[in-house]
């Protein structure tokens, strides 16, 4: 019982790790766009691609996503070329974190812009999410949905890691949201 509670200590770091990294990501593209998302204003090349367009909800693919993509997922496989040895799970890892942590930093970028905050994560206001499914952007429910289908290939560990990582992710924007209501009071 020991170990497993310093295993779930440890990963649970390693996802509080990464979601500072996405909770700092998201913080720059509100300073990069201001209340113009998905890059509206920002000269930056787009096209149409109907693979992106079923992950995210039929939005196009930028420039700039494309090239922040890129360098995450080399940044995500770092540790292989530091002595860990690669594995189909730890690649299945890689993968369904990367998918669970954009939706976060999506979200995150919401509740940190001062334009929208969680409360105008709504149709009405949010003209880049193009599909929605209950409430939300439907490439939201997808990327989770798709996430957890990819931790279920190692399963049991794969599954309890990603629900440590949900867990984390989820608790950690709860918090933000939370500071971020508590400062906008404060104003």
């Amino acid at each position: 019982m020991e170990d497993f509670l310093t295993w779930i200590g440890w990963y649970g770091l390693k996802y509080a790790y990464l979601f500072l990294i996405i909770l700092a990501l998201a913080a720059l593209e509100v300073q990069i766009e201001g209340k113009y998302g998905w890059m509206k204003k920002i000269p930056t090349w787009r096209i149409r691609s109907k693979i992106f367009g079923f992950f995210m909800g039929g939005k196009d693919l930028t420039g700039y996503l494309f090239y922040m993509l890129i360098l995450l997922l080399l940044l995500f496989h770092l540790p292989f070329f530091g002595g860990v040895a690669w594995s189909l799970n730890a690649e299945i890892e890689i993968i369904y974190l990367f998918l669970l942590l954009s939706v976060f930093w999506d979200l995150l970028w919401f509740v940190l812009n001062p334009y929208y905050g969680i409360k105008r994560l709504k149709k009405e206001y949010v003209y880049w999410h193009k599909q929605w499914i209950f409430g939300m952007p439907i490439d939201y429910v997808r990327g989770v949905i798709i996430s957890f289908v990819i931790a279920c290939l190692s399963y049991p560990l794969g599954t309890i890691k990603w629900a440590l990582a949900f867990f984390v992710f989820a608790v950690g924007t709860t918090l933000v949201v939370t500071v971020v209501s508590f400062l906008k009071g404060k104003r």
